[in-house]
């Protein structure tokens, strides 16, 4: 279905008018008068009201109507009717005869989705990301709202996630233009206000929810669970295929069943593919506020060193070439300006430019290491001494052995709860030990005791260490 098939041709003349911001401060004046009624439609002297009263607040001055027949309205009253003549015309409203012969004006169900439309955007509002996956997380939780799956889950989680999904591209593509917004054209002064004022605004905060409080991973684990669930529940998904021809009006169950399969199989993959949106936004997030710190650092460097100078020279003749926008480095300008960096056309290939540097094989010799490598003696003693002492600190299976060794004495077995187990090393010893046990290259076996041994802050299953029969010699 084509656009203008649901709307009329005329619907965005109104836009493109000369009046347009008029007409859409209008529209909104006019969807805000119906709030209270019980309808989109309204008394017409009601309207014109406050149409009239709209119009005595902004200009006295007269309205050309040059769109059509250059009608000039003059006084509040003569533009508030031309006004809602030309919505009625080009398709927004409509007039209706009441039962007490009143005329009412009516917004039509389209125009009204727009105006709403006009609304968000002027308003810039942020998208609540954590209520938004913690309704999905509840509604799929919802045990009561299996008995109809689709109408009851389905279709409400498949339409949070796709303007979750959409919220998210919209922040990754706002990034830009609001970093550019506050570098743009400014002062350094500026931009450093700006700066700050941009983390305080829409790009600012929703990128830092996203990060702490509105974390999806909290809740995705649990949403992709419930939407396999469905998925593989033959009884679930069949009920689902039933609500989804009754509400989406398909005949063909086969059809019916695949529509809906690749509803869940589209949102198993959003949460699924989630990080890499994160990442986007990430980079883009850096990657400006990075661009926006250099054109600061840049209008800031007013020092005396050579940086500073190029820094000030460059500003001064961005500066006169943006002052006539016709001015190119063609055009006559002063011979010591064009010669600060040799800022010329180059029309020719100079000899001197086809110059080779050439890359001297000249090398020196090195210098003789010294035999102690700067270390004295006893700094060697001591060195040894640490590498040893590490060496023996170590979860290794030579030192687990000699540790089992030495606890098993002349025993042939032992509980590994009669191990001493006085810190979180005696914990992590044991661990190794139960490890190690079930290697052939151990002089010991271990065996699992169904029994649970809590010391002190510590649990373990209880094992038996016993000493293999015939010791490996090559340990």
């Amino acid at each position: 279905m084509n656009l203008f098939d649901a709307v009329p041709g005329d619907f965005f003349k109104p836009l493109t008018s000369k009046h347009k911001k008029i007409y859409v401060e209008c529209l909104q004046l006019i969807y805000n008068t119906y709030k209270n009624e019980l309808s989109f439609g309204v008394d017409k002297e009601v309207l014109l009201s406050e149409l009239e009263e709209y119009f005595n607040g902004i200009t006295q001055d007269e309205m050309v109507f040059d769109e059509d027949d250059n009608e000039v309205a003059s006084d509040s009253r003569s533009k508030a009717n031309a006004i809602l003549r030309r919505l009625k015309s080009s398709g927004w409203v409509d007039f209706e005869e009441a039962k007490d012969f009143r005329t009412r004006v009516n917004l039509y169900d389209y125009a009204v989705t727009v105006i709403e439309a006009f609304g968000k955007i002027m308003a810039s509002d942020e998208l609540e990301y954590q209520s938004l996956v913690s309704q999905i997380h509840a509604t799929l939780h919802n045990k009561e709202g299996y008995t109809k799956p689709y109408e009851y889950i389905i279709k409400r989680v498949v339409d949070n996630t796709e303007e979750l999904m959409v919220g998210l591209k919209k922040l990754n593509t706002s990034i830009k233009k609001n970093i550019d917004s506050i570098t743009k054209d400014k002062t350094a002064g500026e931009i450093v206000e700006d700066f700050f004022l941009y983390h305080k605004g829409v790009g600012g905060k929703a990128y830092h929810r996203i990060k702490t409080s509105d974390n999806i991973s909290y809740f995705r684990s649990g949403i992709i669970e419930k939407l396999n669930f469905i998925l593989n529940d033959e009884k679930i998904f069949g009920r689902g295929v039933a609500g989804c021809m009754e509400i989406e009006q398909i005949p063909d169950e086969l059809q019916a069943r695949e529509w809906l399969r690749e509803k869940i199989v589209g949102m198993l993959y959003a949460f699924r593919h989630y990080d890499d949106i994160i990442l986007e936004i990430d980079y883009k997030h850096s990657k400006y506020i990075e661009s926006a710190v250099a054109r600061a650092k840049f209008l800031l460097m007013n020092t005396n060193n050579a940086e500073g100078k190029i820094a000030r020279v460059l500003a001064y003749l961005a500066e006169e070439f943006n002052q006539d926008e016709t001015l190119n480095l063609n055009d006559e300008l002063e011979d010591t300006m064009l010669k600060i960096f040799s800022i010329f056309p180059q029309g020719y290939l100079d000899g001197d430019s086809l110059y080779v540097v050439p890359i001297t094989n000249k090398m020196d010799l090195p210098e003789v290491l010294n035999s102690n490598l700067g270390f004295s003696e006893e700094e060697r003693v001591l060195r040894r001494l640490a590498i040893k002492l590490k060496s023996q600190e170590r979860f290794s299976r030579k030192n687990i052995n000699l540790f089992v060794e030495t606890i098993l004495k002349d025993s042939n077995s032992i509980l590994a709860s009669t191990i001493p187990m006085e810190s979180k090393r005696d914990l992590i010893r044991t661990i190794f030990i139960s490890l190690y046990g079930r290697d052939k290259n151990s002089i010991y076996l271990v065996h699992p005791v169904k029994q649970e041994i809590s010391l002190g802050t510590f649990k373990f299953q209880d094992f038996t260490i016993e000493r293999r029969r015939e010791k490996n010699e090559n340990i």
